[in-house]
């Protein structure tokens, strides 16, 4: 007797896990389109492209990004192997590049700067929204061994092309000086006086910050608005002329390529291993819903020698993937560099189909698009696969085009439209 074990089991829908996305048809493309021009970007400045395992140690990250900050304390995806190794799956990009130059002692025998770039899945236990998931990509560079204030404005530089390039604009880039470890411990120590006045009215991640970074209250997105935390002490009572002139080079350098800024004292960046020099860049566009920083990054002197290599300075930056492809939805031309030519049948023939076929591959050949549907037997199918893939052209294929060996081709943009021949197709750019 056969008996259907399946005729009583409920099929479980599955979903992808909360704060994922899943990435298909146009949101695809703008994430290619990103990956592309970053790449591109970072071969005109010469980084090379550096790859690390998506599961690190634990201890990497604690030690790099600092125990008090909110990612060691709240964010980690992390877990125990079997061999009970603490594992942690990779929250940011800098500590990994900075481990992979050590441990594979890419530092010895090589002329520095070491300039690497890396594009890679980031996770972070977060409350998800708009622009923040819990799995994201960054487009990050890392300037290993730099100790001239040049190769600090030309990463800066470097990150607003990016955003040049992808036709992004009404963004605001802001900088400040946070000074060496030295300085900045002079200046933590005032604010942990100075909050300690005000602890009652500061709320209780603020009051556990007074004393294990009090820098974090200067940003907190509550109590970094209220004016005392805004009078609180300033960095540059504390840092030496060399600092401060340091600074004023990045800046003289940044005006003299007509770049504009605003220097924020109150802007520390939220990892530890940060030193000197930081940035951010914002969007004003209020897509973003709360989450405007598309670019962030700074200078490091000391991660290198944490991680058991040499006492060298480094400077780097890292992009937001998701947060830039929501931006480019609002672009309107964006759709002409994705997208060539649909293939719209009148029918289904098989002579059709064959012609349809040859001129697709000849098509693909030129390096240009081409998008078909072999099954669609009507020309409307054509045109809503054109809508779908966002094409330029439409080739326009019947009976006369086929005997006469010809298309029409109807453009998207102005709708014109026009007889090509194969000939013509060929030499077609």
């Amino acid at each position: 007797m056969f008996v259907n074990f399946m005729e009583n089991t409920k099929k479980e829908k599955y979903q992808k896990i909360r704060g994922t996305e899943d990435w298909f048809n146009q949101y695809a493309k703008q994430w290619l389109l990103i990956r592309n021009t970053c790449e591109r970007i970072a071969d005109q400045y010469g980084y090379s492209l550096i790859k690390t395992p998506v599961i690190e140690n634990k201890n990497l990250f604690v030690r790099s990004i600092g125990k008090s900050s909110d990612i060691v304390k709240k964010e980690f995806y992390d877990f125990t192997d079997k061999g009970d190794r603490e594992i942690v799956l990779r929250p940011e990009g800098t500590a990994p590049v900075i481990r992979a130059v050590v441990e594979n002692k890419l530092l010895e025998n090589n002329q520095l700067p070491l300039k690497f770039y890396y594009l890679e899945p980031m996770f972070r236990y977060e409350r998800p929204q708009s622009g923040r998931l819990r799995q994201f990509h960054q487009f990050g560079v890392e300037c290993i061994g730099s100790n001239s204030y040049y190769f600090d404005a030309e990463t800066i530089l470097m990150a607003i092309e990016c955003l040049k390039q992808l036709n992004i604009d009404n963004w605001k880039l802001t900088i400040n000086n946070i000074g060496t470890f030295s300085s900045r411990q002079k200046w933590i120590d005032e604010l942990k006086v100075y909050f300690n006045q005000y602890i009652e009215q500061l709320t209780p991640d603020s009051v556990e910050r007074i004393n294990t970074n009090p820098l974090r209250i200067l940003d907190d997105k509550v109590d970094g608005t209220k004016i005392f935390v805004k009078n609180a002490p300033k960095i540059d009572q504390y840092l030496s002329n060399e600092e401060k002139d340091y600074f004023n080079n990045v800046c003289q350098l940044l005006k003299d390529a007509n770049i504009e800024f605003e220097i924020d004292q109150t802007l520390v960046r939220g990892l530890d291993y940060y030193t000197n020099i930081v940035f951010e860049i914002n969007s004003n566009n209020s897509i973003l819903k709360g989450q405007p920083t598309i670019i962030g990054g700074g200078k490091y002197s000391k991660l290198v020698s944490e991680l058991g290599g040499n006492d060298v300075s480094c400077i780097g930056f890292a992009l937001g993937i998701e947060r830039l492809a929501i931006l480019l939805k609002h672009i309107n031309d964006i759709n002409k560099k994705l997208n060539g030519v649909t293939i719209a049948l009148v029918n289904n023939s098989i002579p059709l189909k064959n012609y349809s076929f040859k001129l697709a591959n000849l098509l693909r050949k030129k390096g240009i698009n081409c998008f078909v549907n072999y099954d669609a037997n009507k020309l409307k199918a054509g045109f809503k696969l054109s809508e779908l893939k966002q094409s330029q052209y439409i080739f326009i294929i019947g009976e006369n085009e086929l005997k006469n060996q010809t298309v029409i081709c109807k453009d998207q943009n102005n709708l014109a439209e026009k007889t090509l021949t194969i000939d013509e197709i060929k030499n077609w750019k």
